[in-house]
């Protein structure tokens, strides 16, 4: 019995580091961005010069009457008097407002994808920390207008992000950006509660869409009043799929050229109509919206698609030596215990043997231990039930298919693939080839 109980203990740790993956690795060993790059394009209003030319005014209008014995002849000499002033009025016509205050540089449309601005977007996501964010944003010309849920505690299993809003200036016009951060404390819990309507027919991750749609209304109001303005939204793991999801809502709500949206290792965002539609009808497409993807990164796997989800926008597939490995395999077997979004929460698995019972636990119980593992949240992390599992039970079966990745260069392996570093990477290498070709 001790042994079979060590053998549950370990594998629950295992599959633990492995899905909770799902949320995001954020690679926090921020890149400190010192540079502070301010591009300030002034404009100068020329004045023109204002040039007089005087004209001597020859006044000989006098009809000279000499003496009593000349007769008088009235010799008129015209003289026209022209005084023509030079004094060119110059109406000082203003040139369009060029100003640019910050180290960013939009392509002319959203549609079309910039390898540079990816790159500077993805610095921008290494600012996991609030203090990070802002002195990031700062030395790329920014103003912090305010940031939120920073703060979030262990125990708080809200469907919200942290996010840090800012502002700058552009072609002399407002330019805000949004950047989402990946998960941090109970975010974890969020990131495995996909679905919580429990509907089979949702169109989107409800997770992921619920912290977009917070964020959405922290802005709109101020975008609202500023509908010329540059909106560029970007964010890694979580951060990315809310940033997926935000793009949809501003590209309705706004011109889509204004509105710049660019994602790194992103999860499963939407499915049915909304993916559908994406595909189905170039007009309604989300063309402005770019998915960086490893295909050896277990979070762009999740939600399953066997579940039906997708991403909204344009996949940027980065060539990756190991592509999808039998880790990512695994984790997509779990459709066997839970084969729609109903059943992943509502099925529950008998711990004595195989088949269903009322006592037993769910897919998505089993998954919200490890949230609490990786929320450091053991308070929550009673797992009295989990050492009554018999090897008989679905569940047990489920643990035993990532046992072979226990061993910790795989799970580093793992953390590196979903890494902000090692997206950077590939994203380089991707461009590199690109202008090879």
């Amino acid at each position: 019995m001790k042994k079979r109980t060590a053998v549950l203990i370990l594998l629950v740790m295992i599959l633990t580091a492995v899905i909770t993956s799902c949320g995001s690795t954020s690679d926090t060993t921020s890149e400190t961005i010192t540079d502070e790059i301010t591009t300030t394009a002034e404009t100068e209003t020329e004045e023109g010069q204002i040039m007089e030319t005087e004209t001597d005014t020859e006044v000989q209008s006098e009809a000279e009457t000499e003496t009593e014995t000349e007769t008088e002849t009235e010799t008129e000499t015209e003289t026209e008097t022209q005084t023509q002033e030079a004094t060119e009025e110059i109406t000082s016509e203003e040139p369009a407002d060029t100003e640019t205050t910050v180290d960013l540089v939009l392509p002319e449309k959203s549609s079309d994808l910039s390898y540079d601005l990816a790159a500077k977007l993805l610095t921008f996501c290494t600012g996991y920390m609030e203090s990070n964010a802002k002195a990031i944003l700062k030395s790329a010309g920014f103003e912090i207008l305010f940031t939120k849920n920073y703060d979030k505690a262990k125990t708080d299993k809200s469907h919200t992000c942290a996010y840090t809003v800012a502002k700058g200036k552009y072609n002399g016009k407002n330019i805000y950006v949004v950047l989402i951060r990946g998960t941090e404390a109970g975010e974890w819990y969020s990131n495995l509660d996909f679905a919580p309507s429990h509907d089979n027919d949702t169109k989107y991750a409800e997770n992921f869409y619920m912290a977009a749609q917070d964020i959405y209304l922290s802005i709109k109001d101020m975008l609202d009043s500023d509908p010329d303005s540059y909106k560029v939204i970007c964010g890694h793991s979580r951060g990315a799929a809310a940033s997926n999801l935000l793009g949809i809502t501003l590209d309705n709500a706004y011109s889509k050229n204004s509105v710049y949206v660019y994602t790194f290792a992103t999860p499963n965002t939407v499915r049915g109509e909304e993916a559908e539609k994406d595909i189905s009808d170039p007009e309604k497409k989300y063309n402005n919206i770019f998915n960086f993807i490893n295909p050896a990164d277990l979070v762009a796997y999740v939600p399953l698609q066997a579940h039906g989800f997708s991403r909204a926008g344009i996949d940027i597939m980065l060539d990756s030596e190991d592509k999808k490995t039998s880790i990512i395999t695994g984790i997509e077997s779990l459709i066997n215990l839970a084969p729609d979004i109903r059943s992943y929460y509502e099925d529950k698995h008998s711990l004595t043997g195989k088949g269903l019972s009322d006592d037993g636990l769910s897919t998505y119980d089993i998954l919200q231990y490890i949230a609490a593992m990786y929320a450091s949240d053991y308070a929550n992390m009673d797992i009295s039930k989990l050492l009554t599992m018999s090897p008989e039970s679905d569940l047990y079966a489920a643990l035993a298919v990532l046992s072979e990745f226990s061993d910790t260069q795989n799970m580093l392996n793992i953390a590196n693939e979903h890494s902000v570093s090692r997206y950077a990477q590939l994203i380089a290498e991707k461009q590199a080839s690109e202008l090879c070709i």
